[in-house]
Formats: C-alpha cells, sequence, structure tokens
C-alpha cells in the first residue's frame, strides 16, 4: 500500500513538472522567435530585453550573462541605444542588489542614471529612484532609501499609477524597518488600491507579503493568524503558479514566520527549508541570511541546539559577507564619485552652455546686422515704388484736371449756346403760341360762318368761307411746329411725367404738356380737332391713369411736377 502511494507520489509529481516544463518552453519558444524574426535591431534589443526579464524571474545567472550579450550587441547597432543600454545598467544593478553586492549595483544604477537624466526619460527615473531607495534600506541608510523613494513619487507627476504603487510599497518598507508602523500602513494600503485599482496582481500579491509581516508584528502568540496564514497561502500559490521565484521565496518566509508565531515548528521548518533552498537558487543573500536565523529559532524551540548554532554561524557569515565595513566604504566612495561626475557634468554642460549663448549672441548680432540691411533696401525700394506711383498719380490728376477743365469750358460754350437757343426758341413759341391763339380765334368765327351759311342775312359769303379755309390749312402747319418746341421746352417735365408714370401713352403726354403750358379744355380741342367733350373723357381716364383721386386737380398736379 505504501508503494502503491509512493508511484502515484510521484507519477503526479512528473505529471505536474511536465506540465510546467511545457508551459515554460512555450513561453521561450515564443520569445525566442519574436526575436528570430524582428525586423530591426531595435526590435530585436526589445526582445532580447523580455526574454532577460523572463529569465530574472527563474534564473539570475542566465538573466546576468544575456545582459553582457546584449551590452555588445548594442555597440554593432544603427540607432540610439542609450535608452536600451541604460536599462541593462538598471537591471544589472537589480542583480546586484539581490545578491548583495551593493557597490556593484550602485555603480551600475549611477551609469544607467545618467543616461537617463541625459535623454531626459521621467518614466524610466522613476523606476531607478525606486530602485536605488530599496537598495539603500537593504543597506539599513533609511534616510537615503525614503529620499530616493520620495523622488521618485515627486517627478511622478502624471501619474504612472503601476510604478507610483510600487514607489508607495517600498516606502513603506523603509517606515517599517525605522518602526514607523503607522506611516508604513498607510503607504502600504494606498499601494495596495492602487494595484487593485489597475488589476496588477503581481504587485498586489507582493504588497500581501509585505502586509502579513506587518500584521505579524502586532499580533501576540495567542491571537488568530488564521487571516494571515489564508493571505499567504494564496500569495504562495500565486507565485508558484506564476514560477517567480523571486516574490515565491518571500512567500514563504511568511509561512514560516506565521509557523513560526504559532508554534507549529515542524511546519516552520520545512518552509524554512523551501525559503533557503529558492533564496540560493536566486542568490539573494539578505533573505537566505534572515531564514537561517529564523531556522535557527525553530531549532532552538524544538531542542536542536546543534543545528540551531550551526544555522545562526551560516546567518553570521552571510550577513558580513553582505554588509562588511569595506562594502560601505566602496559605497560612499561610490557616492563621492557619482556626485564629483553629477557636478562635472554639471560644469561642462554649464561651460558648453555659455558657448553656446555666446555663439547664439554672435549669430543673433549678425541676423541683426544682416536683417538692417535687408530692412534698409526694402525701405529704399518700397520708398521708390511709393514716389513712382504717386508721381504717376500726380500726372494723371493732372492730365485728368487739364481734360475737365477743357471739357467745362466746352459745356460752357454748349450751355451759352443752348440758353441762346432757348431764349430764340421761347420767343418763337410766344410768338407762335400768339399766331395759335389768333388761328383759333380764326378757326371759331369759321365754325361760326359755316353756321351761319345757310342765313345770308349775316352777310357771310361763301368766297369769304373759302378763304378761311385756305388760310386754316396754312395754320395747320404751324401746328405742327408748336407741338415740338412745347416738347422741347417741356423736356424736364416730360422725363419726370414718363418716369413716374412709365404707363402713358402718346396721347396722354401730349394733354400733360398742353395742361402744363397753360391751354384751356377748349383751347386743346382746338389744337387737337375734337370735341370739348372727348377732352374731357381724356383727363377723367388720365387722372385714373396717375391714380388721383375725385378730389384732386388734374391740372395742379401737372403743374407740380
Amino acid at each position: 500500500m505504501r508503494s502503491l502511494k509512493v508511484i502515484i507520489y510521484f507519477s503526479a509529481l512528473f505529471f505536474v513538472t511536465g506540465i510546467l516544463g511545457q508551459e515554460t518552453d512555450t513561453i521561450l519558444v515564443r520569445l525566442k522567435k519574436n526575436i528570430a524574426v524582428a525586423k530591426n535591431d531595435s526590435l530585436k534589443i526589445i526582445h532580447y530585453l523580455r526574454l532577460n526579464k523572463y529569465y530574472h524571474a527563474r534564473d539570475l545567472y542566465k538573466a546576468e550573462n544575456l545582459l553582457s550579450e546584449i551590452l555588445i550587441m548594442l555597440d554593432t547597432v544603427d540607432y540610439d541605444a542609450r535608452r536600451h543600454r541604460a536599462q541593462i545598467y538598471s537591471r544589472r544593478g537589480i542583480i546586484a542588489r539581490v545578491r548583495g553586492d551593493y557597490p556593484k549595483a550602485l555603480r551600475n544604477y549611477n551609469k544607467a542614471n545618467a543616461l537617463y537624466e541625459e535623454i531626459n526619460d521621467t518614466e524610466k527615473l522613476i523606476n531607478l529612484y525606486t530602485n536605488i531607495g530599496n537598495l539603500y534600506n537593504y543597506q539599513y541608510d533609511y534616510k537615503t532609501g525614503a529620499k530616493y523613494l520620495k523622488k521618485s513619487i515627486q517627478i511622478n507627476t502624471k501619474p504612472i499609477k503601476e510604478s507610483l504603487g510600487i514607489s508607495y510599497r517600498l516606502l513603506a518598507g523603509n517606515f517599517e524597518s525605522r518602526e514607523m508602523k503607522d506611516s508604513a500602513l498607510y503607504y502600504l494600503e494606498k499601494a495596495r488600491a492602487i494595484f487593485k485599482e489597475i488589476n496588477v496582481k503581481i504587485e498586489y500579491y507582493a504588497s500581501n507579503i509585505q502586509f502579513v509581516r506587518y500584521c505579524l508584528l502586532e499580533l501576540d502568540e495567542t491571537a488568530s493568524h488564521d487571516h494571515l496564514l489564508a493571505m499567504a497561502k494564496e500569495t504562495t500559490a500565486y507565485f508558484k503558479k506564476k514560477q517567480h521565484k523571486h516574490y515565491l521565496s518571500e512567500s514563504y518566509y511568511d509561512l514560516v514566520k506565521i509557523n513560526f508565531n504559532t508554534k507549529n515548528y515542524a511546519l516552520a521548518e520545512k518552509y524554512a527549508d523551501t525559503t533557503i533552498r529558492l533564496a540560493n537558487q536566486i542568490q539573494k543573500k539578505h533573505l537566505e541570511s534572515m531564514t537561517y536565523k529564523l531556522r535557527s529559532q525553530i531549532y532552538e524551540k524544538q531542542g536542536k541546539l546543534s543545528k540551531a548554532l550551526v544555522d545562526y554561524k551560516a546567518y553570521e557569515k552571510m550577513q558580513k559577507e553582505i554588509y562588511t565595513d569595506k562594502k560601505s566604504k566602496e559605497i560612499r566612495e561610490i557616492e563621492m564619485a557619482g556626485e564629483f561626475e553629477k557636478k562635472k557634468m554639471k560644469d561642462s554642460i554649464l561651460y558648453v552652455k555659455q558657448k553656446e549663448i555666446l555663439v547664439l549672441e554672435k549669430e543673433k548680432t549678425q541676423a541683426q546686422n544682416e536683417l538692417l540691411v535687408l530692412l534698409s533696401v526694402l525701405g529704399v525700394l518700397l520708398a521708390f515704388f511709393v514716389i513712382r506711383r504717386l508721381w504717376r498719380k500726380w500726372r494723371r490728376e493732372q492730365a485728368m484736371g487739364q481734360q475737365i477743365e477743357k471739357e467745362l469750358k466746352q459745356s460752357h460754350k454748349e450751355i451759352s449756346v443752348l440758353n441762346s437757343d432757348k431764349e430764340k426758341l421761347s420767343g418763337e413759341v410766344n410768338q407762335l403760341l400768339t399766331e395759335t391763339l389768333i388761328h383759333l380765334r380764326t378757326k371759331e368765327k369759321l365754325a361760326e360762318d359755316l353756321a351761319k351759311l345757310s342765313n345770308e342775312k349775316e352777310g357771310v359769303t361763301l368766297k369769304g368761307i373759302i378763304a378761311d379755309l385756305k388760310a386754316d390749312k396754312l395754320e395747320d402747319a404751324k401746328i405742327v411746329v408748336l407741338k415740338k418746341n412745347i416738347e422741347t421746352l417741356n423736356y424736364e417735365f416730360l422725363q419726370t411725367l414718363k418716369l413716374k408714370h412709365p404707363g402713358l401713352t402718346k396721347t396722354d403726354i401730349e394733354i400733360c404738356s398742353f395742361i402744363k403750358i397753360g391751354f384751356s379744355r377748349t383751347e386743346i380741342a382746338n389744337l387737337r380737332k375734337t370735341s370739348i367733350d372727348a377732352i374731357k373723357s381724356t383727363r377723367y381716364r388720365l387722372k385714373k391713369k396717375l391714380k388721383l383721386t375725385s378730389e384732386d386737380s388734374l391740372d395742379v398736379y401737372i403743374q407740380s411736377l
């Protein structure tokens, strides 16, 4: 029965290992395929960096070697590779920090910092300052660590929420190490809220690791640890599924502490073994040393004093390797060298800027002189064209003035002639009017004579009537001349009449012209050789056409025009 259980156990183990291996191989195949089909150097380097990120969570040796290879590749690419080079230095710094080689980590961080500042990449500087702050936390220099973490928050103005959450999480760790519990929990809760909002599960579960540790500090042995145990197991299961050894080792460490607090020493020992093994695999020396110390306490509680002593010695040895006076001195020297380089760079930049200012001032003076010459030339040309245009305009105005003067003189002459003609014509019209009146009276006499033809007593003879008829024929010709001259004299009146009343006939206009002259209805009837009744009818129709009422006087209206 026991053999059967062993067989089932190992079969399940191989099955799970096979599935995990297949998943890993699938990810690797995809990452390597992307590298192979990359169309240019930039894309190829991006895919190499993604492969490095994959290795970073699983095998730091492979991750570090790949970074060295990528750095060599960057010497041959055909684009500005400063951003990618800075990323490599930053990741090298993280690997060195995980291994406990803090001076090497700081040197790489400083190289990355110089490049990011050079290309003004604020987003990458946020992450870099976070990593530098974390490094100082591990060095127990919490004041400097807090300075860099706060700086990463300060420049994160957009904000980039994931980076902001990481800064809050690490700042919480900084305050917890300084025993500022309230501040630590405040920033950790802010970090967890951000990760939950943007659904970044890796960072959310990472913040759960810290949350469990802070709560453990507040609980005594008699308090319930069930909710913390459930959270730690959930976190461990998540990172185990993701094969994220870095955070997996940290979550196992939480399980060690929970079981130690609850006096479940056997299970605590088991989790401690797993933590040490994982920390050793990924060269996480700080965690490995702390777990040796905790396991020595577990052995001590179990009465395994010899094992406890061995683990405590391992802890002290690793602490001496990680934290030495030599390393502290080296870090201070690196900091001083970094400050010197910054000052040197600042002075160099200042010198370059001053030189650029002098060149710009020289170019500005030259440009101003050239502009002045150009403006002078343009001014002269503009003045020339303005004067030329004004001169031509003056010539045109002179010629136009002379022409107008000539035309005025001609007009004056024509007006004088017209006035003379008008006076002459007026005399002729008056004469014609006089003759016409005489003619009318003659015609009236003729009509009376004709009426008396049947009465010889009146003394009217037929010969006399014939003589008057002959004379009447001559007067008709004069009547035609009279009408034409009346049209000439009434020219303005006729134009006004036609303009205001365009629908008038020729007869209507002639009647209006006679009325304007001052002829009576009888005279108009005699001139037009018609009856007075016909003239009355014509005047009635004319009033309608002129839109006059029955109360309006036709003669008065005609005289007013």
